[in-house]
């Protein structure tokens, strides 16, 4: 087996270092198609020798001091396989079924071969609500850091057998993946399929497809070609691999996609060999140092559309400042307040971002605004003022507004909450607006473009450096409260 070598990762963030010890901490993605393979009579068995190599170069990561999460997919096809059934269900009942029965496979075939090299094992099976949901966000993370403590190696998969809206997704452990590296902070992301490299249009039909090994922005890739799976068993595919891999550059991890029969290619990754397989170099998001974890999990959740933005909504969003509603061109999707959407700037998504109002509500505003109808008709909410009188203590504040009506710094009346109401206005860059003209906070958006990071670096060097990510949001509010 190649060496497993070294190559600088993008950070060393300090809350890892007594969790680590000095070691880098990597997630590697295996799929279906790196699990299952077939006999020489066509039928699907446990491909043995892949998974063999990939448990020995995770075995010589760890005994050069570095930690590994394994998020593997697979329990749908080992339920098939366990079961005698010669193909994937297609009704959502039986897939449900296969995930049950084929998990406990997975996991008894991870256990007796990572023995074989003196490793712990830990099983977590989570779904999307345990990144959208920032308690249970944080509980995953805590999880996962003791494991590594202990050094044991996590396997993580996605509930499949009780998720039910998730299973029909397309893809969804590339992302889970991603989302994981984003959340533990990782140096680097591998994830495995059945080609080298990434190429340049689809390898297997056309002939002069180049390989491409080094990416530095993905969201300027354009290629054709991209498919899903082509293996009957899993979900995934290329497409899904550049989601997951734009979503852990942003978070400052490095993104390698290498060959799942040649899991060896994950140490020449590190050690910077190219031929390893395709690296996407990692680039971490300003609004990612700035908010810490709140910045990580914004990155982690979820997409439930698109929210297209002028020339001054996206000049706004490269100061840090707050995103108004007059910025806002169209919108897409099925969101609801306080869901991640993409903001988009002439075609490309450019940021990701907490909104403040539904889908619905937009879309109807924008047909109104020709007729100058007020933007204080979105459905928004604003606490600022109350949180403010509150003392920003949020325990007394609910208390207030279930009819207590005592704050956290004395009585709390309908005057004194009008007077700081008029008081309080949120301040853009061309001036002064209400509150309720702002449709997400800057400190709830993450900036995603390599390109337009560079371009807020080269507006935020010529202005003040510290006026990024200021906002009069309550969630950070709350978290400057507790620092």
């Amino acid at each position: 087996m190649a060496d497993v070598g070294r190559m600088q990762p993008a950070r060393s963030p300090p809350r890892r270092a007594s969790m680590t010890k000095g070691g880098q901490i990597h997630v590697i993605k295996v799929g279906t198609s790196t699990l299952l393979t077939n006999d020489e009579n066509g039928a699907q068995q446990a491909n043995l020798s892949n998974i063999a190599r990939l448990i020995e170069v995770i075995a010589a990561l760890r005994k050069k001091g570095d930690h590994v999460i394994l998020v593997s997919s697979g329990a749908v096809g080992m339920g098939c396989l366990k079961l005698g059934l010669k193909e994937r269900p297609k009704n959502l009942g039986g897939k449900q079924a296969m995930a049950a029965a084929g998990q406990s496979r997975l996991m008894r075939l991870y256990e007796d071969l990572f023995r074989v090299v003196n490793l712990q094992v830990a099983q977590l099976l989570i779904v999307r609500e345990d990144f959208s949901d920032k308690l249970r966000f944080r509980a995953v993370r805590s999880t996962i850091d003791e494991l590594i403590r202990l050094g044991v190696v996590p396997i993580i998969n996605e509930n499949d057998s009780l998720a039910a809206p998730h299973l029909s997704n397309f893809g969804d452990n590339d992302t889970m993946a991603a989302m994981t590296a984003a959340l533990v902070e990782a140096d680097w992301l591998f994830l495995a399929t059945d080609v080298h490299f990434l190429y340049t249009a689809n390898p297997k039909t056309d002939p002069n497809a180049k390989p491409i090994y080094v990416v530095k922005d993905v969201a300027s890739l354009q290629i054709g070609g991209l498919e899903a799976s082509s293996s009957q068993w899993g979900t995934g595919g290329m497409a899904t691999k550049l989601i997951a891999a734009s979503i852990a550059v942003c978070a400052g991890v490095h993104c390698g996609l290498v060959n799942g029969a040649e899991p060896e290619r994950i140490g020449q990754l590190i050690a910077g060999n190219r031929e390893g397989g395709t690296h996407f170099e990692a680039r971490l998001s300003p609004d990612v140092i700035g908010e810490g974890m709140h910045g990580r999990w914004i990155l982690a959740l979820p997409l439930a559309g698109r929210v297209s933005i002028g020339p001054a909504g996206y000049n706004s969003v490269l100061r840090g400042n707050n995103l108004l509603f007059r910025d806002v061109l169209t919108a897409s999707g099925n969101f609801e307040p306080d869901q991640a959407v993409a903001l988009v700037s002439e075609g490309k998504e450019v940021a990701r971002a907490l909104f403040r109002s539904s889908c619905a509500s937009i879309t109807d505003a924008l047909k109104k605004r020709a007729d100058a109808q007020p933007s204080d008709k979105l459905g928004l909410k604003d606490f600022t003022s109350e949180l403010r009188a509150a003392g920003v203590f949020l325990d007394a504040y609910r208390s207030w507004r279930q009819g207590s009506h005592r704050g956290a710094k004395g009585e709390m009346t309908g005057e004194k909450i009008k007077q700081l109401g008029e008081q309080q206005n949120v301040e853009d860059n061309e001036g002064s607006a209400s509150v309720f003209e702002v449709v997400a906070w800057a400190t709830d958006i993450v900036l995603t473009s390599v390109g337009a990071m560079n371009e807020a670096e080269r507006v935020m060097s010529s202005t003040n450096p510290n006026k990024r990510g200021r906002s009069a949001s309550p969630d950070a509010l709350e978290r400057k409260s507790r620092r």
